[in-house]
């Protein structure tokens, strides 16, 4: 039975469909995770379904966001696709998320029809058994239990090799976690490709705090999502164990780069995510 303390996977699928208004246009409710803005994820996954819907027989092969204002999570959010262009094998697709009249997110998506092609990959790093891992997330709820803290749940399972991020140790800029729905999910493509839009939003720009041993609950910390880009390499499915591998090249200007590296558990490269986000402490100079 699906933990409802931990998980809130079907609430979250839920959110991702947003619902067609009219021509081109969709408007996607929003949810609370314990900040009084909405999470980036929700609008990567909702900008990926509202584009998805508008194209056939095509799958994303790249999406490219910025995130221009916070978004309000206490209010919807509405969606309008320009189709910018059908070709042969190809399609372009422009989202803008609009909130009160403002402009508060904008995404560009290529599709592709299926076809074959010369084929490499970069090789996975070592994996250990996801099965042989305790669950990250009832470890962040019994620290938030202790702690006094919120815990909100997640839409999928976390198995964290190293989860740190909350002691302020002093580690590479690197991470590496397993991630999987906890329950069978629908053979829908789009479900999955927009849950793992949604997903990869999910503390990717800690990983770039770590050489430096802030801790998310640092109150001097002011961390947002400011630009991400995802390429589907491979059909993925997010009931399957995830490999995400990730990595933070450059800090500077108060901003943080990172990569994430998916593969499943056999090796195979699934998607590529790059990321840059704010990690300004307040109180440094600006």
């Amino acid at each position: 039975m699906l933990d409802k303390s931990l998980y809130n996977t079907e609430e979250i699928i839920q959110i991702l469909a947003v619902q067609q208004t009219g021509e081109d246009k969709f408007v996607g409710q929003s949810h609370f995770m314990g900040n009084p803005h909405v999470f980036g994820g929700q609008a990567l996954g909702q900008s990926l379904y509202a584009a998805c819907s508008t194209v056939q027989q095509r799958r994303p092969h790249s999406m490219h966001a910025l995130f221009i204002l916070p978004g309000n999570h206490q209010l919807p959010i509405e969606y309008e696709v320009e189709r910018v262009r059908d070709g042969g094998t190809f399609s372009t697709r422009r989202v803008v998320a609009i909130q009160e009249g403002r402009r508060i997110f904008v995404m560009s998506a290529s599709f592709q029809t299926e076809e074959e092609g010369l084929s490499h990959q970069k090789e996975a790093p070592f994996m250990t058994d996801p099965e042989t891992l305790p669950s990250t997330l009832k470890a962040w709820q019994q620290g938030a239990l202790a702690t006094g803290r919120a815990f909100h749940p997640a839409a999928v399972d976390f198995r964290d090799l190293d989860n740190n991020i909350f002691n302020g140790q002093h580690t590479s800029a690197t991470r590496q976690v397993w991630a999987r729905a906890p329950m069978q999910l629908p053979d829908d493509p789009l479900l999955h490709e927009s849950l793992f839009a949604y997903v990869s939003d999910y503390g990717l720009l800690w990983t770039a705090l770590q050489p430096h041993g802030v801790k998310m609950t640092d109150p001097r910390l002011q961390i947002a999502s400011l630009d991400h880009t995802i390429w589907f390499h491979r059909p993925l499915r997010m009931d399957d164990w995830l490999f995400f591998a990730m990595e933070s090249p450059n800090a500077s200007g108060g901003r943080g780069l990172c990569f994430l590296h998916v593969y499943n558990q056999h090796g195979v490269l699934l998607a590529t995510v790059a990321q840059e986000g704010l990690i300004r402490l307040r109180g440094e100079a600006k």
